[in-house]
């Protein structure tokens, strides 16, 4: 190679690195002035079971104040699980259980306990975390809208109709060969939260579930933490169509960043691979579908890498913005699009 070659080659390099560190200073700017919601982490639980302390940062798991504030998160919706599936002998009991978890998070510096859209970005101009309540399944009502009333009264503000298998509200994703929806208590409960101000949730649901309650809804509605059935055919996955039908009520398709739905038991996920379903729910539903339900503390193991715990969700900005991504796309993706649903219906 001869020195006009060589010098050439070295200017190209440095370029190279010149455009890669502004590129990443841009996506720290889109970060920073976003409203990063996840809607969906399962960290509720270690708090009920109190295996580790949510305001302290730990090595255990995907999320805690400190690695949220990191990441630059500035609302997380806590999601509570039927562990017990007895129900309806203490579904309630359950509930209560858990509101009294979330409750006990009021008393960290920096947290807020959010009821509305408005809440959470009061918030997260003051700096503070928002959080927000979410059940993940019906069970917890114990087959009365009396106690879907009091839970809202008590914080409520996103109910997700089942878990995978059947309850009394409707079936769940693995009872799909059923072809079973809505039961009559589930389509008052649908209802109820319109009346209310609960988003639906319809991660997990049938699909003939899911279609029974876009088309009753005169809400917006979310799958809040739900990946495409394009890229992997799992029953949790939701189709093309069903991204649309979502998008036509004006809600989210929060994409997860559990493996087990992104790419099946042995394919190797990374951060390419939550790109891809990011993108394609952009593709299908446009850019104010698109949203995080990270689904963190929900699993173990085999996380996207390097997207590995909360602190690291502004490598997902620089990650999008590589693939092309405007930065006001990006910011809806991250938290707008979230905010939307909530000032819609929580106010």
């Amino acid at each position: 190679m001869d020195l006009k070659s060589a010098l050439t080659l070295n200017r190209k390099k440095e370029e190279t690195a010149e455009d890669q560190e502004l590129l990443k200073e841009r996506a720290r700017e889109i970060h920073a002035e976003s409203i990063v919601v996840d809607g969906h982490i399962g960290t509720l639980i270690d708090v009920l079971t109190k295996s580790r302390e949510f305001g302290e940062k730990s090595e255990k798991g995907h999320v805690d104040l400190p690695r949220l504030k990191d990441g630059g998160v500035k609302c997380v919706v806590l999601s509570a699980f039927p562990f017990d599936r007895s129900y309806p002998i203490r579904g309630v009991r359950a509930g209560l259980e858990y509101v009294d978890a979330y409750r006990s998070l009021a008393a960290l510096p920096g947290m807020v306990l959010a009821e509305s859209g408005t809440q959470v970005e009061s918030a997260a101009k003051e700096g503070n975390l928002a959080a927000l309540l979410s059940f993940e399944g019906g069970e917890f009502l114990d087959g009365s809208i009396e106690s879907l009333r009091m839970f809202h009264r008590l914080g409520l503000r996103l109910l997700g109709l089942t878990w995978n298998e059947r309850n009394a509200l409707a079936d769940g994703a693995a009872e799909s060969g059923t072809r079973g929806g809505l039961t009559r208590f589930g389509r008052q409960v649908v209802k109820e939260c319109g009346h209310l101000g609960v988003i639906v949730d319809v991660s997990h649901i049938s699909e003939a579930g899911f279609w029974d309650v876009v088309e009753m809804t005169e809400h917006p509605v979310v799958a809040s933490h739900s990946n495409c059935h394009r890229l992997y055919a799992h029953p949790r996955n939701l189709t093309d169509d069903q991204i649309r039908a979502v998008a036509e009520t004006g809600g989210v398709v929060a994409v997860s960043f559990n493996p087990d739905y992104m790419a099946g038991d042995e394919a190797e996920v990374t951060m390419d691979t939550v790109c891809d379903h990011i993108m394609h729910v952009l593709e299908v539903g446009g850019e104010g579908t698109a949203a995080i339900g990270s689904d963190f503390d929900s699993f173990r193991g085999r996380e996207p890498k390097p997207l590995t715990s909360a602190e690291h969700l502004p490598l997902l900005t620089e990650a999008l913005l590589r693939r092309g991504v405007s930065g006001k796309t990006i910011s809806l993706v991250l938290g707008g699009n979230w905010l939307r649903v909530m000032r819609a219906v929580l106010g």
